[in-house]
């Protein structure tokens, strides 16, 4: 479904490309290198092999076989690599580095960049694994799950425009990072602590919505405030850089322990629930991939309601990622500094204490 999307987005993306070079005569080797390709690598490889780590050990490798410990040890040689070529800034220089590391001394930005990966982490955990619950509790299509995620979905977007809007009104920014965390925590908890295939619709619908206030709080806002606290064009530029890096790291490396948790502590639960009916690990596997497993289609109801009760169980405790992340959130809104932000409305102050 999305795939139509991308290929129109490229098309208008090389039909709005310049046919000229507008920038200063330098070679296109020197432009490339100044970008530095070597930390770009690392930066691809790692969450990469992160996830291949973890997504593998467990469904395709056992935990102590050497393909699992190989990939670890792979990930582990190629993450101290990343650290050491940016840090002693090896191929690149401290101000083309791929990532600013000047700004992890500057304790201002540092939770708001913390919050925005929480935020990230949040947000695709709950996107991926509520239709999830919708598809294994009560066998809904595809369009069906789509529209009982309209709630947190619709609840998000409007609550990020809102907080757009009153943001520079009442400027001081730690506020929204509370009621983030507090909102997240609360709808999060409850839905860990609620969701099996009893649970009523319109109550996992409300803890969604919940879920959406306070992730539009803290999702999408961290650059606007920083935008603020930066004062030159360089800083802006480098903090938006650790916000998108902090945001999609956020999301990568939550999706990656969530699919572990999904495979690995599922597979135990349909083991104990259902393992002793006759069925192999590879048709408990496909269980937790897909609805048109063999599991899913017998005519015992007593399996199908115990099979069901377990992979509910296990979205469920995915939901505790969710609650760790607004807990994390509501923390970086407490430490952040108590100061009223000037977006321009008063020109003697840039800052107002």
């Amino acid at each position: 479904m999305n795939l139509p999307w991308v290929g129109l987005s490229l098309a208008g993306a090389i039909i709005c490309l310049p046919r000229k070079y507008l920038g200063p005569e330098i070679p296109l080797v020197s432009r490339l290198m100044a970008i530095d390709p070597i930390g770009i690598a690392f930066n691809m490889a790692a969450p990469v092999l992160f996830a291949l780590a973890l997504e593998f050990s467990g469904p395709v490798w056992d935990w102590g076989s050497g393909a699992s410990i190989a990939t670890w040890v792979v990930f582990g040689v190629v993450l101290v690599g990343w650290i050491i070529q940016q840090y002693w800034c090896i191929g690149t220089t401290s101000e083309q580095r791929a990532i600013p590391l000047h700004l992890l001394g500057r304790v201002d930005l540092l939770p708001l960049w913390i919050a925005s990966g929480c935020a990230g982490a949040s947000y695709a955990i709950t996107l991926y694994y509520t239709p999830l619950f919708f598809a294994f509790a009560r066998g809904h299509s595809a369009m069906e799950q789509t529209v009982r995620l309209l709630p947190f979905v619709l609840v998000f977007i409007a609550v990020v425009i809102l907080v757009g809007v009153s943001l520079p009104v009442f400027g001081r920014y730690n506020l929204i990072y509370i009621v983030a965390g507090i909102a997240t925590i609360t709808g999060a908890g409850a839905m860990a602590g609620t969701l099996s295939p009893l649970v009523s619709e319109s109550q996992v619908l409300g803890l969604e919505a919940l879920i959406g206030v306070g992730l539009g709080c803290s999702f999408q806002h961290g650059v606007g405030v920083s935008n603020v606290i930066n004062k030159t064009p360089r800083d802006r530029v480098d903090s938006a850089v650790m916000f998108n890096m902090a945001q999609m790291g956020g999301i990568a490396i939550a999706l990656a322990i969530a699919g572990s948790i999904f495979q690995n502590v599922g597979y135990n639960l349909l083991t104990d629930a259902i393992g002793d009916n006759g069925y192999s690990e590879k048709e408990l596997r496909e269980a937790l991939a897909g609805v048109s497993s063999a599991v899913w289609q017998t005519g015992n109801p007593e399996v199908l309601s115990r099979g069901v009760e377990a992979v509910a169980t296990v979205i469920g405790r995915e939901f505790y990622l969710v609650v760790a992340g607004g807990a994390i959130c509501l923390v970086c809104g407490l430490v952040m500094r108590w100061e009223r932000l000037n977006y321009g409305r008063n020109k003697s102050k840039d800052v107002e204490a």
